[in-house]
């Protein structure tokens, strides 16, 4: 692939938690392992913000951040790979690879215990994280709708597991039925659970991913962190059980970027409660890391 260009944004404010600047603390560790050739600083601004007379908890400082994101995107011929803040840091990222490739022609798969596409109308929070995907897809607030929309078409939700009933009824009108590793059952019809680890069972949902997202040329990777089972991961602010496994996650990553370059991706929600869970938990990110900077094509196409 092309060289990889990392975009360190150490945004919280688009969090709902109450511990969300653990965000930044663990952006910071992240930019530590990141090599400062390939690094790109976002600045972030220090306070909160205002909702500006929106739904949306904190929105003067998402602007701001999205907008630095989006100029520091534009100028970079590299593939951006945004690490580090909350999950309404994707959005700039998704808007430059639709913006890009067009939107026709990327595929975006996301990874996250939440479809995040929760409407600022009905938000029990107001936190711009849990519309995340909404926006990408244009809807939501005018201020935070992407300008280049990603389409459905080729979108593929994998280990998402914590859906509201509004985001269900959404899903559903959209047409998008989620994927999970347990779909390797399904999908080569062996009914034995070793079959769910391994080459082969990446392989077959590398498969599936390559017939859902048909026509694509090129793919958006979002990450939670909260995707991954808890007994695994837990620096993340609201652990979901039964979640994907380390292995299964980079496995299918390197299957899937097999078959498509990569246009971009970004890594969201490490949020360490303290510096012991910082040590056990950081190798996981840069494993992670790994397995996306691990594809054959180039993404700047």
């Amino acid at each position: 692939m092309s060289q990889p260009v990392f975009f360190v944004l150490p945004q919280w404010q688009g969090s709902a938690s109450s511990r969300a600047m653990r965000l930044t603390e663990g952006a910071q560790l992240l930019r530590e392992d990141l090599p400062a050739s390939a690094r790109i600083d976002v600045p972030v601004p220090l306070e909160a913000g205002d909702a500006l007379g929106t739904p949306v908890a904190r929105l003067s400082s998402l602007i701001r951040a999205r907008d630095s994101a989006r100029d520091l995107l534009a100028q970079s011929t590299g593939t951006p790979i945004i690490v580090g803040g909350d999950c309404a840091s994707s959005l700039p990222g998704l808007e430059a690879a639709a913006r890009r490739h067009g939107s026709e022609n990327l595929a975006v798969l996301w990874f996250d215990a939440h479809p995040d596409l929760q409407h600022p109308s009905t938000s029990p929070s107001g936190a711009a994280s849990g519309m995340t995907l909404r926006h990408a897809l244009g809807d939501g607030t005018e201020d935070l709708r992407a300008q280049h929309p990603i389409s459905t078409e080729r979108l593929i939700l994998v280990g998402t597991r914590d859906i509201d009933p509004e985001e269900d009824a959404e899903l559903a009108r959209l047409g998008i039925s989620p994927m999970h590793i347990t779909d390797v059952q399904r999908i080569t019809q062996d009914p034995d659970p070793q079959a769910l680890t391994g080459p082969a069972a990446y392989a077959a949902l590398a498969a599936e991913f390559v017939t859902r997202a048909a026509g694509a040329t090129h793919l958006y990777v979002h990450i939670d962190l909260d995707v991954l089972d808890p007994a695994e991961f837990g620096s993340v602010h609201a652990p979901v059980p039964f979640g994907l496994q380390v292995a299964e996650l980079t496995g299918v990553l390197r299957a899937v970027l097999e078959t498509l370059p990569l246009a971009g991706a970004s890594i969201c929600e490490f949020a360490p409660a303290d510096a012991a869970a910082a040590d056990d938990d950081l190798p996981t990110v840069l494993r992670i890391l790994a397995a996306l900077t691990s594809g054959r094509q180039a993404g700047t196409a």
